[in-house]
């Protein structure tokens, strides 16, 4: 019989009774079932990728935890948790677990050909491969080489505050700013030249626009893959934005200059144009494709993520007066060489304690890094069983409020609670920030997967802001002014307009 000659209501009760067999499955029979979360997550992931494309995912996971605990089921076969000892279980270095499929839809098509990359490939080998040739570039002696070269971009920052804003009264949307110079920066210790952000005050090419709708693209899929294979992956006709195609043509276009240059070219600090282009020499799989590849990866890591975490810091310190006038009180007394020497900032306890918090309390990374559960299954703390091949992570917007580890106050900002306490002893103190430490760093992931530009981010916001509040008095045009964000696997705050005048520190 042909299925023409069905006849409509039969084909209503069978949709219907597959509905019920899958409702009854998920709530009673599914090796999940005894993991709470909420009702529409146990059918299908897309409630979670709903809820990621409006943007404040994280409010509703931080929401689940409360109310369910350290394990929330958010998807058919998906577990978030909350606890941050279990950071160095799921993110182990010995014998790491397989990163899911939720990184899938950042692989690049070409040719009909899917070319996946050291951030997102799910194959352990072909990681391993590509991230040893470069992973001695980016130990902290490497990373503060480059120095000089940082140098220059926050002399490039404050002519242009200097000229623009603070000798005008002109209002500084700073959300702007920061990710001008963010991108800037990432350029510079990858070319040896900027965009053109902080120069031109736009963005350039449509550059960081390109990067921001990629990844408004990314968040939500990469909750519900499936969603990648019918949009931008489908054979016919692919839907979704096309990122960095004006990034990577930019890039092409530079190191097609860099060999035309050859010996010629001066370098008085080894660049990571240099650096990667070295290896073509070592290995028989580096070629320009692959230099151009790994360069990608710097800019498009330095520009977003770094530009994330870099708000929060200014943010927060504007919105908190007394936190800020504490700070502009170490840096005066400091007497700091501006632009601000690592060396120097290194030594502020108070400054470093409000860098901290800062990322503790807005993570530049707002989704969970989701890992397969391995053969083995895995066991719970508390006593209960995940089986092998279950999606299992954690958020670190989630993991960096844990009460338990930061305090009843974990919701507050309070950068005096990386300090050590009255009547607490030196190890004990030791202890505390070191656990700290883990889960705010985990905004740059963990184990064998860690992000390699954490030692840049870190030397590149630690400079800028102590340079800023030494040399700025900074503030929201309205103390009760409240930011805008949205979560799209980087954070995207906006909104926050500031007024900037030079310090008087006499």
């Amino acid at each position: 019989m042909a299925l023409s000659a069905i006849p409509p209501v039969y084909v209503l009760y069978g949709i219907v009774a597959v509905g019920a067999a899958k409702v009854v499955y998920e709530l009673f029979f599914s090796p999940l079932s005894h993991i709470p979360g909420p009702f529409l997550a146990k059918f299908t992931d897309l409630y979670r990728s709903g809820l990621t494309h409006m943007g404040h995912v994280d409010i509703h996971k931080r929401r689940w935890h409360q109310k369910w605990g350290p394990a929330v089921r958010v998807g058919p076969n998906a577990i978030s948790i909350s606890d941050p000892d279990m950071i160095k279980v799921i993110y182990t270095t010995k014998n790491p677990w397989r990163k899911s499929d939720m990184y899938r839809p950042n692989d690049v098509v070409v040719n009909g050909q899917r070319i996946q990359n050291v951030f997102n490939t799910q194959d352990a080998h072909f990681h391993s491969k590509y991230t040893r040739p470069i992973g001695g570039f980016w130990t902290m002696s490497k990373i503060l080489e480059l120095e000089p070269v940082m140098d220059e971009t926050l002399s490039e920052l404050l002519a242009n505050v200097d000229r623009r804003f603070a000798s005008t009264s002109d209002v500084c949307m700073l959300e702007d700013w920061i990710s001008y110079y963010a991108w800037d920066a990432a350029a510079n210790v990858s070319f040896g030249r900027h965009y053109g952000f902080m120069d031109e005050g736009r963005d350039v090419g449509g550059i960081i626009a390109e990067s921001t709708a990629g990844l408004r693209y990314f968040a939500p899929v990469s909750q519900a893959p499936l969603l990648d294979e019918l949009l931008d992956k489908n054979p016919v006709w692919r839907v979704g934005p096309r990122p960095l195609v004006n990034g990577f043509l930019h890039t092409v276009r530079i190191l097609a200059e860099y060999r035309q240059q050859g010996a010629a070219r001066r370098k008085p600090v080894d660049l990571f144009i240099d650096r990667y282009s070295g290896l073509k020499a070592q290995y028989d799989f580096v070629d320009d494709a692959q230099v151009t590849n790994w360069l990608m990866l710097n800019v498009l890591a330095g520009g977003d993520s770094t530009s994330g975490a870099m708000r929060s810091v200014a943010y927060h310190v504007l919105k908190n007066p007394i936190v800020h006038a504490r700070l502009a009180a170490e840096l005066d007394a400091a007497d700091l060489e501006l632009p601000a020497r690592w060396a120097d900032v290194t030594r502020l306890p108070y400054f470093d304690a409000v860098m901290r918090e800062s990322f503790r309390i807005a993570p530049a990374l707002g989704l969970m890094l989701e890992r397969e559960v391995p053969p083995s299954g895995l066991e719970l703390p508390d006593g209960r069983f995940v089986p092998a091949r279950t999606k299992i992570g954690i958020n670190p917007c989630v993991v960096t409020r844990d009460r338990g580890l930061f305090g009843d106050d974990a919701d507050t900002f309070r950068p005096e609670r990386w300090l050590r306490g009255e009547g607490e002893d030196e190890g004990a103190h030791a202890r505390r920030v070191r656990r700290m430490h883990e889960a705010t760093d985990f905004m740059y992931g963990h184990g064998t997967r860690v992000c390699m530009g954490k030692h840049l981010a870190k030397v590149e916001m630690y400079k800028l802001f102590a340079t800023l509040f030494a040399a700025y008095d900074i503030k929201l045009t309205d103390p009760d002014h409240e930011w805008k964000y949205h979560n799209s696997w980087f954070m995207y705050h906006s909104d926050i307009p500031c007024t900037i005048t030079r310090r008087n520190k006499a």
